[in-house]
C-alpha cells in the first residue's frame, strides 16, 4: 500500500467487511448511549470546580479540572485546570465530577487534528470475555483527514492486516502522541482532557492497544500463517505474544507508547496513569511494560527500542520500582519466566501493586 488515498479507496469498497468487523450502531434499532457520571472525587476524572469565595478562585468557579491525585494530609486534591498552567490543590466540597461524553455515533471519527476527534477513535468494544457481547459498536470504520496521515506511521503492505491490529485504534494514538510531540505541555493537556472526558472505554482500548495488539507484518514475509500461533482467538482478558518485528516496534514507539511517555512529563499526566488504573486491563498494561523491560535486558529488537520507553512509564506508574537502568540478563530472564504470558501475574492487579512488592518478587 503506497498511499493514503488508495487505502480508503480500497476501503470504501471493502464496506460489508468493514460493517462485520466494527460492527454498527444505529440509533433507529437501538437506545442511545447514555453518559456514565462519577460517583466520587478521585484521581483520574474531570470535575467542575465550584463555592470558591477569595477573589481568585471565583474566577475558577464553573471551570473544569483533571485531578490528579489526593493530598491526605492537607484534605485536598490536587488538579490541573482545563485552560490554566501549572496545578492547584482544593477542597472535595469545590469539585463536582462531571459527566463522561456519550459515546459517538457519527462516522467521522478522527476527521480532525483535535484531541476530541482522535480519541473517538479508540472506540469498538470493551472486549470483556469470550462469548460476551459488545458493549459498543461503532460506526462503520471512515479512517480520514488527520487519523488517515496517520497511516503513514504504520507503513504496512497489506490491507486486512491493517483490519486485523485495530487499524483505528492504533492510528489514533500515532496522532495523540503527535499533538502531545508538536505542542509540548499545551498538546499534553488538551489529549489528557480528551482522554478523561470520554467514556471509560476510551482508556480501556489505549490499553489494550498496547496488551492486545494484533500480530504485526513480520519483516519480510507476506505468509504470517505461521507466526500467528497465539494471536487467533486470544482474548482482550489475555496478553497476546511478544513481537519483534520493525513494524510493531515502530507502531509502539509513535503511538501508545509515545503517547504515555509524553505524559510522564507532566505533573497532570499523574491524572491519566490514575484512570488507569481504574480499567480492568491494567495489570495486563503493566505485564506487557515488564516484558519489554525483561526483552531490553536480553537485546531483542523490542526490548531495545521500546524497553526503555516501557521502564519511564513504570517509574512514573510506580515510583521507587527498581528500574533506572537497564536489566541485566539473568534478571532480564528471571522477569521474563515471572511474567510470562500463561500466568495471571496477580500482583499485578491494582489493589495489590506496589512499587516494593515487585522489587521482591521481580528484582531482588
Amino acid at each position: 500500500m503506497n498511499s493514503n488515498s488508495e487505502l480508503l479507496e480500497m476501503l470504501n469498497k471493502m464496506g460489508g467487511m468493514m460493517d462485520s468487523f466494527s460492527g454498527n450502531y444505529s440509533s433507529d434499532d437501538e437506545e442511545p448511549p447514555k453518559p456514565v457520571l462519577p460517583t466520587k472525587v478521585q484521581p483520574g476524572i474531570i470535575c467542575q470546580v465550584d463555592g470558591l469565595k477569595s477573589a481568585a478562585g471565583q474566577k475558577l468557579n464553573g471551570c473544569q479540572c483533571a485531578v490528579i491525585r489526593n493530598i491526605s494530609e492537607e484534605e485536598r486534591f490536587e488538579v490541573r485546570m482545563k485552560d490554566e498552567e501549572g496545578t492547584k490543590a482544593l477542597k472535595e466540597a469545590n469539585l463536582s465530577p462531571v459527566e463522561k461524553l456519550v459515546l459517538p455515533t457519527h462516522s467521522r471519527r478522527g476527521s480532525s487534528s483535535s484531541a476530541r476527534s482522535l480519541c473517538e477513535l479508540l472506540l469498538y468494544y470493551k472486549g470483556s470475555g469470550p462469548g460476551m457481547a459488545p458493549e459498543f459498536s461503532p460506526s462503520r470504520i471512515t479512517l480520514t483527514g488527520f487519523a488517515g496521515q496517520c497511516l503513514d506511521h504504520i507503513g504496512t503492505r497489506n490491507l486486512m492486516w491493517l483490519v486485523q491490529v485495530q487499524m483505528e485504534q492504533l492510528a489514533a494514538t500515532v496522532g495523540l502522541a503527535k499533538i502531545c510531540l508538536d505542542y509540548d505541555e499545551e498538546g499534553a493537556a488538551e489529549v489528557l482532557f480528551a482522554l478523561l472526558e470520554g467514556d471509560p472505554m476510551y482508556i480501556d482500548v489505549l490499553i489494550q492497544t498496547i496488551h492486545w495488539t494484533g500480530l504485526i507484518d513480520h519483516d519480510g514475509d507476506d505468509n504470517n500463517d505461521v507466526h500467528s500461533d497465539g494471536f487467533s482467538n486470544c482474548p482482550p482478558t489475555k496478553l497476546t505474544p511478544d513481537q519483534d518485528s520493525y513494524s510493531y516496534v515502530k507502531l509502539m514507539s509513535t503511538g501508545p507508547l509515545r503517547l504515555l511517555v509524553e505524559m510522564t512529563k507532566y505533573k497532570f499526566g499523574g491524572a491519566l496513569f490514575e484512570a488507569m488504573k481504574e480499567s480492568e486491563f491494567h495489570h495486563l498494561f503493566l505485564q506487557r511494560l515488564l516484558r519489554l523491560v525483561g526483552r531490553e535486558g536480553i537485546n531483542t529488537n523490542d526490548g531495545s527500542k521500546l524497553g526503555p520507553m516501557a521502564r519511564k512509564i513504570l517509574l512514573k506508574v510506580l515510583p521507587g520500582i527498581n528500574l533506572e537502568k537497564k536489566l541485566d540478563s539473568m534478571k532480564a530472564q528471571h522477569l521474563l519466566v515471572q511474567t510470562s504470558r500463561n500466568l495471571p501475574c496477580q500482583f499485578l492487579r491494582a489493589e495489590n501493586v506496589s512499587a516494593t512488592t515487585l522489587n521482591e518478587i521481580y528484582f531482588e
